[in-house]
């Protein structure tokens, strides 16, 4: 039944009424007033409808408004429905979907229609006339999952393999299902029931106390049981690991505060098999530097081999990093032409004698009052040129220690120095990348703060880093056993090890699927390779051979 002003709308669209037409005032209000009465003495007969019928009209418009761009296919039903039974469908279905633990993974027609066999069986609402309406009600609740369904969004996932997200992305366009969405949901659910929070007046602090132990677990969340009942579907068959993964992304980054795991976690996944589709992070191509081998379960089949005149003393005896430098300051190469010449011209004998390196490095020259990014750019683009046939070495710069102000500054030593170095080159179309020497850039002189905010800024253009140099000596940091965001305090009951606020920082750097050559520095001893070797894999690097791998 329409209201009175539905229904002088609908006398208007019939009649072509236009009330703005003040020529026509006189007529517009008559047949207003006219259409006013005939609704009351025609068409609201109160012999055919009583009050509750009247109401339940009213109702059941206001019903179908609400749920007119929602639920399209079904929008019908629930309005026979309602006037039959003056009951809304939509909710009591939608409130009984809230009892199926993996309603988030529903798709197929089997799986709403056991589900409605369920739901017209319970006892509550058997008198409602439910079995005659199965297919309806199968079509409802299908719209109703899809109206709950979120398109799964990227934010906040910035750190997961490619690889998961596509499975993510492919999942929801064949089969409307939010894996993000169900794993948020699980997560969320050992939160409830686990992360204790605690609000100290004294301090005015909140405590988020974590009770579950998420580490080394070889059941987390329970995903065996998940994948048990799950792994009929075809988006779930064969990803048990990958499950877990996205389910401990969630914890450790959203809800306990434990994201220096993350790079360990994915890595461990890998290693042990535990996942088919996903990559190593801050992967590692150990080089061999001064003879000093890396532990047996580390393999490297590279050398480390430096030269000043571009001249090899020696057969590499297989693949390695040659870096180009100078003895003390004596960087002319970089500044005399013939001198450059002579060095492209020895590199070029070199290569057709022993192979090319995987990568070539470049040591920075040093700064003057007459050179700058400039010059070095102007004589660098002769050597690349020079070396275009050998399309596939790597071209890197890498930076100098920090000097004295007393001293010449090198063209790249700070972390400034390398943003304008890597955004130059980009500009210029040239291939020079980034060598990133962390022991020359941070030294025991900085403290947390300001090697954090190093590292921060060098994260924009970690692509462009394709070597790591790196000694055994870490700045002085305080291994801490709570985490400090905003206003919250995030604990574990479990003592988990911590990282040192630098190895944290670099991990955090890189934290991608990118393969970068590592070159030891200062290591005097295999003993002391192995402690650093460990230090990073604690931190979630990983290494892997270069035989094995493509070059960076």
């Amino acid at each position: 039944m329409l209201t009175v002003e539905q229904y002088i709308s609908q006398m208007k669209k019939k009649e072509k009424l236009d009330e703005f037409d003040f020529k026509n005032h006189a007529e517009n209000m008559a047949a207003v007033m006219k259409c006013v009465v005939e609704y009351f003495n025609t068409y609201l007969n109160p012999e055919e409808y009583d009050y509750e019928t009247i109401k339940l009209e009213q109702s059941a418009a206001r019903v179908e408004k609400e749920i007119a761009d929602t639920l399209l296919r079904s929008k019908d039903f629930i309005i026979e429905y309602y006037k039959k039974y003056k009951s809304r469908i939509d909710r009591t279905l939608k409130s009984h979907l809230k009892s199926y633990e993996y309603m988030e993974l529903f798709y197929s027609r089997d799986d709403f229609e056991d589900m409605i066999n369920e739901f017209c069986e319970d006892r509550k609402i058997q008198d409602m006339g439910l079995a005659e309406h199965k297919e309806e009600l199968i079509i409802l609740v299908q719209e109703l999952k899809e109206r709950e369904t979120e398109k799964p969004s990227r934010t906040g996932y910035k750190y997961l393999d490619e690889a998961l997200l596509s499975w993510i992305k492919d999942t929801y366009a064949e089969f409307k299902v939010n894996l993000f969405g169900f794993a948020g949901e699980i997560a969320y659910e050992y939160y409830k029931k686990y992360v204790e929070s605690i609000y100290d007046r004294s301090t005015e602090q909140h405590y988020h106390i974590n009770r579950y132990n998420h580490r080394y677990n070889n059941n987390p969340f329970g995903v065996d049981e998940i994948y048990k009942d799950n792994c009929h579907r075809p988006f779930i068959e064969g990803r048990k690991g990958e499950l877990e993964m996205l389910i401990m992304y969630d914890w450790v980054h959203s809800w306990v505060e434990d994201a220096e795991y993350w790079p360990e976690y994915v890595n461990l996944c890998v290693n042990t098999g535990r996942v088919n589709i996903v990559r190593n992070m801050n992967i590692l191509l150990p080089v061999i530097n001064k003879g000093i081998d890396y532990p047996e379960d580390i393999k490297s089949s590279s050398v480390f081999v430096e030269t000043t005149t571009g001249a090899l003393k020696a057969d590499p005896g297989g693949p390695y990093i040659l870096r180009l430098s100078y003895d003390k300051e004596n960087d002319l190469i970089w500044k005399d032409d013939g001198q450059l010449t002579r060095v492209i011209t020895n590199l070029q004998e070199s290569f057709a004698a022993y192979g090319p390196p995987n990568a070539l490095e470049l040591f920075s020259p040093l700064r003057g009052p007459m050179y700058n990014e400039k010059e070095f750019f102007a004589r660098y683009s002769q050597l690349e040129k020079k070396l275009k046939k050998y399309a596939g070495i790597t071209i890197a710069l890498v930076n100098g220690p920090q000097r004295h102000k007393a001293k010449p500054s090198y063209l790249m030593q700070t972390t400034k120095d390398i943003i304008k170095i890597r955004t130059l080159a980009k500009e210029l179309k040239l291939r020079l990348k980034i060598s990133l020497d962390i022991s020359k850039l941070i030294t025991n002189k900085n403290n947390h703060s300001q090697f954090e905010q190093e590292f921060n800024q060098l994260s924009e253009l970690r692509h462009s880093i394709v070597g790591v140099h790196l000694a055994n000596r870490f700045p002085s940091s305080s291994l801490i056993d709570r985490i400090y965001k905003e206003d919250k305090v995030y604990l574990n009951q479990y003592e988990y090890p911590r990282l040192s606020d630098f190895l944290g920082s670099i991990s955090a750097l890189f934290n991608d699927n990118r393969r970068r050559y590592f070159v030891p520095e200062e290591v005097k001893s295999s003993e002391e390779l192995e402690e650093l070797a460990d230090n990073l894999l604690r931190a979630g690097f990983s290494f892997v051979d270069w035989k094995d791998e493509q070059q960076p």
